[in-house]
């Protein structure tokens, strides 16, 4: 595997258009690990919500009754 100093080494050697691109290549290469990063979490939350680990809050009322309780039990 090539490492972080070699690439910088190669890097140094670039065109502005090859550094563009460059730039380009990386930047879809982190949205793609972005995406898969939210998408996993997405599936994560899905699967938590089906085994009954999470809980809905629908009203201001049901929200605060509920964090007033959870203060209430950490003494």
């Amino acid at each position: 595997m090539v490492g972080f100093t070699e690439i910088i080494d190669t890097v140094d050697q670039l065109s502005k258009e090859e550094l563009e691109e460059l730039k380009q290549a990386v930047q879809l290469k982190w949205l793609e690990l972005r995406r898969k990063e939210i998408a996993a979490a997405a599936e994560q939350g899905r699967q938590e919500h089906a085994d009954g680990k999470t809980i809905v809050l629908s009203t201001p009322e049901e929200i605060k009754s509920y964090f007033l309780t959870l203060i209430d039990n950490e003494d």
